[in-house]
């Protein structure tokens, strides 16, 4: 059980969800889109820079990819870990801490960059520990947007949200090429720097979020416990667990574009690197568009036929960059692109946000996070790996085809249409919660855990429908924190009594 239950009504109930613009009436999560727009802006200025310095110092497609591979793995191992602690830690205090951490980070970078001591090694090791700090940052970030819009305008504001980073993204890499080809890299990566400082600002002096509801005398989870729970959570959560099966499928092959582009615009396509900071500008200005049309998207296509129009878009648009490489062609096919990326990536993590239960959206948020960044990561190697063998508009011809082909295939792992708010219970007063004086030290003690019986009197004919309701029960269990559950027979009993250990 978590010490510190967020109320799923704690944000205000500010203009309904239709409206594009409704989360805006929240003054907390104007100030959380604002730093997350500015802190976008920093890390994509140092994203373009970070790899088109790579084509330089080591232009292959296996080396060019580890730029977004570094970028991406370490927040796949450390996201659980990550999670826990943004269930269990103070989210305005983690959110300071972290990007100071980052701040420090690109910093020492412009430092090296600076001295001209930057090679390969040095720019994929402090790459690490900015992701390092990322990572640690992210599962608080995201499980904040609950806290300031209501429920019926999360979906739109995670929108909101990715739409105000791929304003970054498009304005970004183009400034961060123009920055590289007039001030070198040390002033890429100390606008970066920059970036984390504002933040850190905006969420120590203007950010607040609603207060918590603490459980009286529950103790904090363990750590240890913490993660293996959530992770048990998301495994018995049926629409989380699916959600992170289509997020894999969709970002492992939506990765190439991100990994190889910048040697496709230098090798394939023969420009320069402002030319590809304008690419990625367009890539943003289709996400921005997308964004902007997600409401009525919304209304006219379920949530599961709208991850597989995504993936189909971001997948097929691939094909033509390897078919007819030219610029113009190019900038229609990642303008498509774009609009199919935040279409998917935002319907994906809103219904992980709804579907989580508040004590453990964080941890539900980390794992996302996991596999979003597991299939940018991972997939960024497999295919510079694969540009390396067989080419690279042969790669990216491959990845273009496989996405479309895997979007229909996952289609078949349905996601609902609506969501069921999971803090709402199911009755109608539900008993208060009440700890005895002897209980107390044993739950304050990790060594100890509660263990609870429930006895049912079954029919001999109901037996069968009896053990197949308690396979849903036993889901349920485990989404309410339970760490192991039994179902068992008194054969001491001559009614042939079931009794269930959760």
């Amino acid at each position: 059980m978590s010490s510190q239950n967020e109320v799923a009504t704690n944000a205000p109930e500010y203009a309904a969800s239709s409206s594009v613009w409704a989360p805006f009436a929240s003054r907390a999560f104007v100030w959380l889109w604002l730093a997350n727009a500015v802190s976008a802006l920093g890390t994509w200025i140092q994203n373009a820079a970070s790899a088109w310095i790579m084509t330089d110092l080591a232009p292959s497609p296996i080396m060019v990819s580890l730029v977004q591979a570094t970028a991406q793995l370490p927040v796949l191992l450390l996201a659980l870990p990550a999670g826990a602690i943004a269930d269990l830690m103070d989210r305005k205090r983690l959110l300071i801490i972290t990007n100071i951490l980052m701040l420090g980070a690109s910093a020492i970078l412009a430092v090296v960059a600076v001295v001209g001591r930057i090679d390969p090694a040095m720019l994929l090791v402090l790459s690490v520990l900015l992701a390092i700090g990322a990572a640690l940052n992210s599962p608080a970030w995201a499980a904040s947007v609950p806290l300031t819009v209501s429920r019926r305008s999360l979906a739109q504001a995670l929108v909101l949200n990715s739409v105000g980073f791929n304003i970054a993204r498009a304005i970004g890499p183009a400034l961060g090429g123009l920055i590289l080809a007039a001030s070198g890299a040390t002033a890429a990566f100390a606008a970066n720097a920059a970036s984390f400082a504002f933040v850190a600002l905006a969420v120590g002096v203007f950010l607040t979020f609603p207060r918590t509801q603490a459980t009286n005398n529950v103790p904090p989870e363990p750590f240890g416990s913490a993660m293996r729970i959530g992770l048990a959570y998301a495994f018995a959560e049926p629409v989380v667990r699916s959600t992170l099966f289509r997020s894999a499928a969709f970002f492992g092959c939506a990765s190439a574009i991100w990994a190889l582009l910048p040697l496709y615009v230098g090798e394939v396509l023969g420009l320069s690197s402002a030319s590809f900071g304008l690419m990625m500008g367009v890539i943003g200005t289709g996400v921005v568009l997308g964004g902007l049309m997600m409401p009525a998207l919304n209304r006219f296509f379920p949530r599961n036929n709208l991850i597989l129009l995504a993936g189909a878009c971001c997948g097929l648009s691939l094909v033509p960059l390897a078919l007819v490489p030219t610029a113009t062609i190019a900038f229609i096919a990642l303008f498509v692109f774009g609009m199919g990326w935040i279409v998917g990536a935002s319907n994906l993590q809103a219904t992980v946000q709804l579907a989580a239960a508040p004590w453990v959206r964080a941890r539900a948020l980390a794992l996302y996070q996991a596999v979003f960044n597991g299939g940018m990561g991972l997939g960024a190697i497999f295919w510079g790996w694969l540009g390396d063998r067989v080419g690279l508009t042969e790669t990216i011809l491959i990845a273009g085809f496989a996405g479309g082909a895997i979007a229909i295939l996952t289609r078949a792992i349905h996601l609902p249409p609506e969501i069921d708010d999971p803090s709402a219970s199911a009755i109608t007063d539900p008993p208060s919660l009440s700890i005895a004086e002897e209980i107390r030290p044993l739950l304050h003690s990790s060594r100890h855990r509660l263990r609870a019986a429930v006895s049912y009197r079954i029919d001999p004919s109901d037996v069968p429908a009896f053990r197949a309701a308690m396979t849903d029960v036993r889901l349920s269990r485990y989404r309410d924190g339970a760490v192991g559950w039994a179902l068992s027979r008194d054969v001491s009993d001559p009614t042939g009594g079931d009794i269930c250990h959760p």
